[in-house]
């Protein structure tokens, strides 16, 4: 028996696009998978030392150290087999958005 389904799409009140530069997480004791989205970025220094001369721009002589900071972004809790799809999901817009995998690359 062949039966059509309609779908219909809807954004959340609260739906927002938001950057990722990367992924953390693990199982959760229950067996979920936990997933925070992150950007990754420099962190600000706290302070730095500029040189000012007139009619130049400034030039930096000395500043704090900086930190690669992760920020999480959003976080997802899935069942293992919905991540398990959402991966696989993700592996093959990825291939259609022109990326080719390390194993996949001709020599």
């Amino acid at each position: 028996m062949l039966v059509q389904v309609e779908v219909v799409f809807k954004r959340a009140a609260d739906y927002r696009v938001v950057p990722a530069t990367g992924a953390w997480g693990g199982v959760s004791p229950h067996g979920e998978v936990v997933v925070d989205l992150v950007v990754e970025a420099s962190e600000n220094p706290d302070w730095l030392v500029l040189e000012v001369e007139e009619g130049k721009p400034p030039t930096e002589v000395k500043r704090s150290e900086t930190r690669i900071v992760r920020e999480s972004q959003i976080g997802v809790v899935m069942r293992p087999d919905i991540a398990y799809s959402v991966g696989q999901f993700l592996l093959e817009k990825a291939k259609q958005a022109g990326f080719t995998p390390p194993d996949e690359e001709q020599e």
